[in-house]
């Protein structure tokens, strides 16, 4: 797995995946990120078992191109020391690579850390919901709709 993403869209995925991701877990793997690279885009899943919330950043926003896919592939990062390392990159773009045995390389700019990563393979699938059953709804009004019940449950 090789890609190129804007370190502003890879960060702000990271931090919504992190919010299911529990350092404490009977489960080891579920203390990390899965990052998936395909053609269309990156996707990230943070789960604790009862929770998992997956982020999909595309190639393309609204003409801009965010992310470059060299090759297609997976890994789980530990997701303590992945979101700290994104972070407190230096530069806007980031070049996330697997090598041999998922020892994965992160470069940005003259930076250069290396993490061992777990084989995917091994982390739990989410269940698919059925495409009848999804809907979208701008994420303010799901915020205020929120606010608006948390005000009245009392």
């Amino acid at each position: 797995m090789r890609f190129t993403i804007q370190k502003d869209y890879l960060v702000r995925s990271v931090q919504d995946v992190m919010k299911a991701v529990s350092s404490r877990t009977t489960i080891p793997i579920l203390t990390g990120i899965k990052v998936v690279a395909t053609e269309e885009g990156v996707t990230l899943t943070g789960s604790d078992a009862d929770i998992s919330i997956e982020s999909f950043i595309p190639v393309e926003d609204d003409g801009k191109e965010i992310v470059e896919v060299a090759q297609s592939g997976s890994i789980i990062l530990q997701a303590k020391y992945f979101s700290e390392i994104v972070k407190k990159l230096p530069k806007e773009t980031v070049e996330i690579s697997v090598e041999n045995h998922f020892m994965t390389k992160i470069i940005s700019g003259k930076s250069e850390f290396n993490l061992n990563g777990l084989d995917s393979a091994e982390y739990p699938l989410l269940p698919q919901i059925e495409e009848h059953h999804v809907f979208k709804i701008p994420t303010d009004l799901l915020k205020h709709m929120i606010r608006q019940t948390s005000v009245h449950k009392s």
